[in-house]
């Protein structure tokens, strides 16, 4: 599920990533477009009002003529008188389209000087109106030159565009930004989760990426060192039971000695049990101590082999188990630990139940192994807490049973270092149901 929510998380954002970019692609392709129309519309309509007015210049009376150009002006277009001609020396250039239109308008009886000067940017970056003035020069018969300034749109622009245009960019940029960033915390802290589960499924220290934000580097560094520090602490309780083990297994060994020296044989057989039974305690407790530990060796092994093998062994004591094999179902685990865990699991049904059935099969890239029995059953407020230390259930299936409460503990952390879960249910039969899965190889 972990991984699936971070597929469509990744999905999303490059999506997201996607459609700022189409966005911020159709933006620049519809100012682009708005820009060339505008130019073309001051192409038209620039050179049709120009050659208006100098068509009516010889019908003006000298008192009429800045009237009328005061008249005409207005803020895309100024006229005015002018006694010099045009300054055609750079930076200034000729814009050709446009005197070529004017002259096309004024026909071939006019014969005077016609000149559309522009002064392009000299910098680079300058915050100014859509392009510079455009200065229209026409020779008048009589009264100089006709100067007309012809402006565009007087919209602030940036680079040629529209500050509109670049404020969406900038919120575009910010925007993508704030994605990336989001993914990059996103993607630090799910390997500071991943670090935690795999330590809390193995033991194994797994240093976490150290990355993203100082903060969240922070946290990983700290994460480290806290699995520093529990591997320390489990490996020093592990190296002190294993001491303790030792040397209790030692003082079992020279009492069970001692044995041969006592006459009564029913006592000898008593004490040989309980010394049995000392001696099983202290092996289980070593095992829950170092379940914590991931396994020294794993792997590619069949499980339904390791199920039989169980199986066979616990017949030989005499108990009654069905088994429903299947075709070989491949996992990666240790041996000895798995047979473990399952001896435990069918060793409960046959010291609860009186019998077990046991079913291997594989599913959905799972091994499940089911393991029911005939006994009282498991209540639900019981199927959690069965897992824990020591735990003893109720006096139903505890009656005379024995063991060190330890089994299931084993069995859930020795399947749970493989990736997979234990569950409680009411088997079909009556009874309780523990179903195994564990993910095939």
């Amino acid at each position: 599920m972990t991984r699936l929510r971070g597929r469509i998380w990744r999905i999303m954002f490059w999506g997201a990533i996607a459609a700022i970019v189409v966005e911020a692609l159709g933006l620049t392709g519809t100012f682009v477009d708005l820009h060339r129309r505008r130019a073309a519309d001051a192409l038209q309509l620039a050179p049709d009002q120009i050659a208006a007015v100098v068509r009516l210049w010889p019908s003006l009376k000298p008192a009429q003529q800045p009237d009328v150009l005061a008249a005409l002006s207005w803020s895309g277009l100024f006229y005015r008188l002018s006694a010099q001609g045009p300054d055609d020396s750079p930076p200034r250039r000729h814009v050709v389209e446009v005197e070529r239109e004017l002259r096309a308008r004024l026909g071939v009886a006019y014969t005077g000087e016609i000149a559309a000067l522009v002064a392009p940017r000299q910098r680079f970056f300058v915050l100014a109106t859509a392009r510079e003035p455009l200065f229209v020069y026409v020779r008048l018969p009589q009264d100089g030159w006709l100067e007309a300034e012809v402006f565009g749109d007087l919209g602030p622009r940036f680079l040629g565009l529209p500050t509109g245009f670049w404020a969406g960019v900038l919120g575009l940029i910010v925007a993508a930004g704030v994605l990336y960033a989001i993914l990059r915390e996103g993607r630090a802290i799910a390997g500071i989760a991943v670090s935690v589960e795999r330590f809390a499924a193995t033991g194994t220290v797994q240093p976490p990426p150290a990355r993203g934000s100082p903060e969240t580097a922070a946290l990983a560094r700290g994460v480290f060192a806290m699995q520093r520090q529990v591997a320390r602490l489990l490996a020093e309780r592990t190296t002190m039971l294993g001491a303790i083990a030792h040397d209790i297994k030692t003082y079992v060994q020279r009492l069970k000695l001692r044995l041969d020296l006592l006459d009564d044989p029913e006592q000898v057989s008593k004490a040989a049990r309980d010394l049995d039974a000392m001696t099983r305690m202290v092996d289980d407790v070593l095992i829950f101590a170092r379940q914590a530990q991931a396994p020294q060796r794993r792997q590619r092994i069949d499980l339904a082999a390791i199920v039989a093998h169980e199986i066979d062994a616990a017949r030989l004591t005499g108990a009654r188990v069905d088994y429903a094999g299947s075709s070989p179902v491949p996992v990666e685990a240790d041996p000895a630990s798995l047979s473990r865990a399952l001896a435990n699991v069918i060793g409960n049904a046959i010291r609860y139940g009186g019998q077990a059935r046991v079913e291997v099969r594989s599913e959905a890239g799972q091994a499940h192994v089911i393991v029911d029995d005939d006994g009282p059953g498991i209540p639900r407020s019981e199927r959690e807490a069965v897992f824990a230390p020591f735990h003893r259930g109720d006096s139903a299936r505890n009656l005379g049973a024995g063991g060190t409460g330890l089994g299931l503990t084993i069995s859930l952390g020795i399947v749970q270092s493989l990736g997979g879960s234990i569950d409680i249910s009411d088997a079909p039969r009556g009874g309780a149901r523990v179903s195994i899965r564990v993910p095939t190889a």
